[in-house]
């Protein structure tokens, strides 16, 4: 089972702090993948966070933030007055204190929130790593991203949400990455779903909304890819 890290005192970090802390270690990371040729990563986080924070619901309500990181978006959700599970493969890496949020350092792939049912769940940047071996401390599981969308779907409540955002481009496995999600693979990650809303962005110089077709066409690499955003419910 899942070691339970409970966290019950005022926020002790502003909302700017917070901020400014996710944009420094997703600039880290994003230079990190970097191979020092042509467009980089830098940036996508902005992009991505600030698409799962404006589809947030108010509360009250229950939400799952899966593969919560520094819990960011946990925040932004307990902040709307949802009691939250921030659940991480690695152990939590929260740098603050919510009354409404519990880290629960598990993997997915165990099913260790079965008796649980969520109104959102916030899938930010997660389920393309789910089995791909050496990174997050991931066994090699070659569906274990489609596995996890199923697992996932099943923990929504009835009349439940998922916002999630996943690298695209033409079909690529780039272990121990990611995945990128094209015309192929990007059907069965979505099957079981309704689509309600879906974005997509790709980069020059600087991230801006493109064409689903264009997205889907980029050539990913190890450091580089398109973004898609969706807004899902379960298939009634």
């Amino acid at each position: 089972m899942a070691a339970v890290t409970a966290i019950g005192a005022p926020v002790r970090r502003s909302g700017a702090r917070l901020l400014a802390l996710a944009g420094g270690a997703a600039t880290v990371a994003a230079r990190r993948l970097a191979d020092g040729a042509g467009p980089t990563l830098l940036g996508d986080r902005t992009v991505e966070w600030s698409f799962c924070a404006a589809r947030l619901v108010e509360g009250p309500g229950s939400t799952l933030d899966f593969g919560a990181d520094i819990g960011f978006l946990s925040l932004a959700a307990a902040q709307r007055g949802h009691d939250v599970i921030a659940l991480d493969r690695l152990p939590p890496a929260l740098e603050f204190e919510h009354e409404r949020i519990t880290a629960v350092q598990a993997d997915i792939l165990d099913r260790p929130l079965a008796d649980r049912s969520f109104d959102q769940i916030i899938n930010c940047s997660s389920v393309e790593h789910v089995g791909l071996a050496g990174r997050y401390g991931s066994g090699e599981r070659p569906e274990g991203d489609l596995e996890a969308m199923e697992i996932l779907r099943g923990l929504l409540a009835p009349g439940g949400r998922m916002v999630m955002t996943i690298p695209v481009g033409r079909d690529l496995v780039c272990p121990p990455l990611h995945r990128i999600y094209g015309q192929d693979r990007l059907p069965r990650l979505l099957d079981g779903y309704v689509v309600e809303e879906e974005q997509f962005w790709a980069k020059d110089t600087v991230w801006s909304r493109t064409e689903r077709d264009r997205a889907l066409a980029t050539q990913g690499s190890r450091s580089f890819y398109s973004l898609g955003m969706f807004l899902l419910r379960p298939q009634p």
